[in-house]
């Protein structure tokens, strides 16, 4: 609609504001890149070399990161860390503890977590062999499949 004052073809005005109220659905969830499914997990990174692996239930007091031998177990590592929080806790801790990466026995402690959405794709068939007998991969057989001849 080209102009919008009062009185000029108000009814069209009128059904075009009608018609975008029955087409909002709401907001949409997210979508996936081009289509494609792709995997994620939960993860714990270590504070400070960024090596990742599943969550654990518990992190036990000694346990110590695989990659460079720092204690997992410690404050920074905690969701409750926070720098700009009275003695860098959003818990109510009685005192401040000294050093923030060495292992701790806090009561408060729960490991930080967060979703590696890494972007691989979630596990394909695996390839299959055709007559020459040599491996096709699954992107191979849908692009010969896509424009085989009839």
């Amino acid at each position: 609609m080209k102009y919008r004052q009062p009185g000029y073809r108000d009814q069209d005005y009128k059904e075009e504001r009608e018609k975008k109220r029955s087409e909002d659905l709401g907001p949409r969830g997210p979508r996936s890149p081009r289509g494609i499914e792709r995997e994620s997990f939960l993860v714990m990174r270590c504070h400070q070399c960024g090596h990742q692996e599943p969550v654990p239930e518990r992190v036990e007091t000694h346990a110590l990161c695989p990659k460079c031998r720092v204690a997992l177990h410690c404050c920074r590592n905690c969701v409750h860390f926070d720098p700009g929080a009275r003695f860098e806790c959003r818990q109510p801790i009685p005192k401040r503890l000294e050093s923030k990466t060495a292992a701790n026995i806090c009561d408060f402690f729960r490991p930080e977590s967060i979703l590696d959405a890494t972007g691989r794709r979630i596990a394909s068939p695996q390839a299959k062999a055709d007559e020459g007998g040599k491996k096709v991969t699954p992107g191979r057989a849908a692009f010969e499949a896509l424009f085989k001849k009839k």
